[in-house]
């Protein structure tokens, strides 16, 4: 059996990253996989693992711009997976509009499907880049013979947008295992102090739908209380969002806001291990792998209450409304006042992040694959 892998919009972020550790983690052979081909741009190919059942195949269309690499999709494609005798193409990207018929795709980008979540956005650019996805997404699960999502809550509100098939599958994400620790002593809040603060961390790109600014002004008004409390955000930006958290660093009496830019993937695992607590306020997800990081490093979370957090995080957080700052501001006093209820909650947030492994989904990824693949 040969499967051919359509990688040709993946080119950074999660994306890259799934499509590596499924690889690194693939036996594919166990399940009648052969031979895996994917079809990507040199780069993406370079990042990839080397394999005896893995075939890397660029063209100088996908090393030029993502038109260039529509173009290749839509007219090339399908006649080289014709031709290389593929019994089925795997589209991780989520869009396909090519003529062969037997695809397998799957969702990763939740933004094309809420509207409200796009709305947010000012830049009308922007919004019509998500109109479009969620046209050519929507003709691509359509007419796939089966679609993986990563989270029950992703395949219940697409599914209530379009009309799929029956055939789908949950299959989750793994996690890098560098961020595992497992959850620390918790002390009371009166162990702290101004000089040595209970750091909150915050790691995620400083836009529309993660509301930065509204996890600020709680943390505020809690050292305006008096809780010894700071607050870390880590991620890179868009303009309008980190106007919006100026804004508020700028009435921080209390130098309890930090922004600290974006900063390497590779260093990211220490600064979980140094925080002492983690928030999460984005309001559209489809799978939050940060969330799973501070699961995984053994953080006490708050989270915002909406999209696949709670499928996620389960009991293991403080949940509030991330629109609403003194939802937030309760959730993150109530985490503060009771050492004994964050000890509990990290280690059952922690517990439940031990089950996402790039084994466990390289493995259910395959044997999907080779199940539809077989199917006349």
């Amino acid at each position: 059996m040969i499967l051919g892998i359509d990688a040709s919009n993946i080119r950074a972020g999660g994306g890259l990253t799934h499509l590596k550790e499924i690889i690194k983690c693939g036996n594919p052979e166990k399940y009648g996989i052969n031979k895996v081909i994917v079809w990507s741009n040199d780069n993406t190919l370079k990042a990839l693992p080397d394999s005896t059942w893995l075939v890397k195949r660029s063209h100088p269309y996908l090393n030029k711009s993502s038109l260039w690499s529509f173009i290749f999709q839509i007219f090339i494609l399908s006649n080289k997976a014709k031709k290389e005798n593929c019994n089925l193409i795997f589209v991780p990207g989520g869009t396909f509009l090519g003529t062969f018929r037997k695809i397998v795709s799957m969702s990763q980008n939740m933004l094309p499907f809420e509207k409200l979540e796009q709305n947010r956005f000012t830049a009308w650019k922007t919004r019509l880049r998500f109109q479009i996805l969620y046209f050519t997404q929507s003709i691509t699960f359509k007419k796939s013979k089966a679609v993986i999502f990563l989270t029950n809550y992703a395949k219940n509100h697409i599914s209530k947008k379009i009309k799929l098939g029956n055939r789908y599958e949950i299959i989750p994400h793994g996690i890098n295992l560098n961020f595992l620790y497992e959850p620390k002593i918790q002390n009371p809040i009166c162990f702290y102090s101004k000089t040595q603060p209970f750091k909150l961390l915050y790691v995620s790109i400083l836009t529309v739908y993660k509301h930065q600014w509204n996890v600020a002004e709680a943390v505020i008004r809690l050292s305006k209380e008096g809780y010894p409390v700071e607050l870390d955000l880590v991620g890179d930006f868009i303009n309008d969002s980190l106007e919006k958290v100026n804004k508020v660093k700028r009435r921080d009496k209390y130098s309890c806001i930090n922004y600290k830019g974006l900063i390497p993937y590779d260093e990211l695992a220490s600064i979980y291990k140094n925080a002492d607590g983690f928030i999460f306020a984005s309001s559209c997800e489809n799978m939050p792998i940060i969330l799973i990081e501070a699961m995984t490093a053994g953080l006490p979370i708050s989270s915002s209450n909406m999209g696949p957090m709670p499928e996620v995080l389960k009991d293991g957080g403080f949940y509030f409304d991330p629109l609403d700052v003194d939802s937030i501001y309760l959730a993150l006093k109530e985490m503060l006042d009771n050492e004994k209820l964050r000890q509990q909650k990290s280690l059952i947030s922690y517990n439940n992040s031990i089950l996402y492994t790039w084994k466990e989904c390289s493995d259910r990824t395959f044997y999907f694959l080779s199940t539809i693949a077989k199917q006349s």
